[in-house]
């Protein structure tokens, strides 16, 4: 009886075998025929992928294929620790369907097909288990209570085990199915890779590394910026998108990010002699065979056309990436590491990955210009933030709500200002405007004229607001145009933000309260002179 359930234990351990048991047993898999990628460094206008090779020693030729086929022989660049003596490099191209390890694979068909070789091993454990039960045979057992109780559980187990065969049998046949589907929409392999060839001598296990740059590949930077209106409290994220039509795909690499390319400059241009000398005059004539020619400078020459980028893909269908260099324009070098592991497919399809988040010490306004609109919007006024903030476009929340976009252009601004909607609570009325006109001077060689302008705001919240407002006054740009201006109550700011005539306005609005604002401009003119933006 002893050995009776010892064997039931073995069958009920062999029928429960779990999908992934069943992959711990098989071998594991050797480095990926072209090397583990240790870093992508992605730029403005391509990227450059750092590899890694592990050889043991006595190691007297390094392989990395599967490689994209563009590469640059004048760009690859080895690193090998000391006392590894390395030879020559070569650099070839061969069809990809010559090489079994560089076919490509569709990651669907491999998931569907790890799915059913996992189920398939629970099939074969139950089937072991099934075997085991129907060879069980014991001639020293004695028919009594233990023998129909040892029966009943062989009875049950194998039961079971058949209901849970036939279910697993179903699940293959649904995975072959879908494994049918995939492998037929999976894309053609075909096309080019390259294959790196290096001869070296290696006493010990070594690491080799292999870089080379791509194009098609790329990032552009983007912000969310987050704003609480009961707190004040704002907080910017940086983003990045990022996409790569390169010819091959990163899967789970380390990703850094740069806003300058890798240097290539290595040296001033050669300094040309300044020479000084007299240009003919151009109706100079000459005679040739007795006819008169003019001399004229010769046409240029058509300039050379700029091939389109077309990144290598299977069958042509991967779309080439473009972003748009000049948002780097004037930035200083900055990098970004990413902390998790990045995937991303040579399919030319955008991501968008988080570089951290900032949290701004901001001061809020309320924003009036009356001459462009009788409305208030609400305005986060912030010193320049430290370091690298290259043009990208900015999502606006304001209390968790998505309300709009504005583009983030600081230069060389010392302030940066963010518009987050308007402000219903405060209530703007824009007055008509008030006219008029006399000729003045010695019998008359002047025309005056007098523009007044007024409106108010007033506080609708039950709190106090800082309240901006901003009017352009006229300027004048020539002598004989005279003007004066009047401001009622007087300005805080002539010439805001160094804008030629722009007036401002600061000051705290109490709740409930209504402030009035005047601006009167005497503007004198010679009487028939015609004046641009004179209304």
């Amino acid at each position: 009886m002893q050995r009776l359930f010892t064997i039931l234990a073995l069958a009920t351990t062999a029928g429960t075998l779990t999908p992934m048991a069943a992959i711990a047993q098989s071998p594991s898999l050797a480095n990926a025929p072209a090397g583990t990628i240790r870093q992508v460094l992605l730029y403005p206008g391509g990227a450059q992928v750092d590899r890694q090779l592990r050889v043991p020693a006595g190691t007297t030729l390094a392989r990395f294929s599967c490689l994209p086929a563009n590469l640059n022989p004048d760009e690859l660049q080895v690193q090998a620790p000391a006392g590894v003596n390395l030879g020559e490099l070569k650099l070839e191209r061969q069809a990809r369907d010559a090489l079994p390890e560089c076919r490509r694979r569709d990651p669907k068909v491999l998931d569907l097909e790890k799915q059913r070789d996992a189920l398939q091993a629970e099939v074969d454990g139950v089937d072991l288990a099934l075997g085991y039960l129907k060879g069980l045979s014991d001639r020293d057992a004695k028919p009594g209570p233990a023998l129909g109780s040892a029966l009943e559980t062989v009875r049950r187990q194998g039961q079971e085990l058949v209901a849970r065969r036939q279910s697993l049998r179903e699940r293959v046949q649904e995975l072959e199915l879908q494994l049918k589907a995939a492998r037929a929409s999976q894309p053609a392999s075909g096309g080019e890779v390259s294959v790196v060839t290096l001869r070296l001598s290696a006493p010990g296990d070594a690491e080799l590394g292999l870089s080379y740059r791509l194009a098609g590949a790329g990032w552009q930077p983007q912000y969310r910026a987050r704003l609480d209106t009961s707190s004040g409290a704002l907080s910017v994220e940086r983003l990045a998108q990022i996409a790569q039509s390169s010819g091959e795909d990163w899967v789970d690499v380390k990703l850094r990010l740069s806003t300058v390319p890798p240097r290539q400059v290595v040296g001033a241009s050669t300094l040309q002699p300044w020479t000084l000398a007299l240009i003919p005059h151009v109706s100079e004539r000459l005679e040739s065979d007795g006819i008169s020619r003019m001399v004229t400078a010769p046409a240029p020459a058509p300039a050379m056309a700029v091939a389109d980028f077309k990144p290598l893909g299977a069958g042509g269908r991967t779309e080439p990436v473009s972003f748009d260099p000049s948002v780097f324009e004037g930035e200083f070098g900055a990098g970004y590491d990413l902390p998790q592991p990045v995937t991303l497919m040579a399919n030319g399809v955008r991501s968008t990955v988080s570089l951290g988040r900032t949290a701004l010490d901001a001061k809020l306004f309320a924003r009036v210009q009356p001459q462009i609109e009788e409305a208030a919007y609400l305005v986060a006024e912030v010193p320049r933030p430290e370091g690298s903030w290259p043009s990208g476009p900015v999502q606006l929340f304001r209390d968790n709500s998505l309300i709009g976009q504005t583009p983030l252009q600081l230069g060389h601004d010392r302030v940066w200002s963010l518009p987050f909607g308007r402000d219903d609570r405060l209530r703007v009325r824009l007055e008509p405007e008030k006219r008029d006109a006399a000729n003045t001077g010695l019998i008359g060689s002047r025309r005056d004229s007098v523009i007044t302008r007024q409106w108010q705001v007033e506080n609708l919240r039950s709190k106090p607001v800082m309240l901006q407002v901003l009017e352009a006054a006229p300027v004048s740009e020539h002598e004989d145009i005279r003007v004066q201006t009047q401001f009622t109550p007087p300005v805080t700011q002539d010439h805001w933000r160094e804008q030629s005539g722009v007036q401002l306005w600061e000051l705290r609005l109490a709740p409930g309260q209504t402030q009035r604002f005047q601006a009167v401009y005497r503007i004198s003119v010679p009487k028939d002179a015609l004046v641009i933006g004179l209304p």
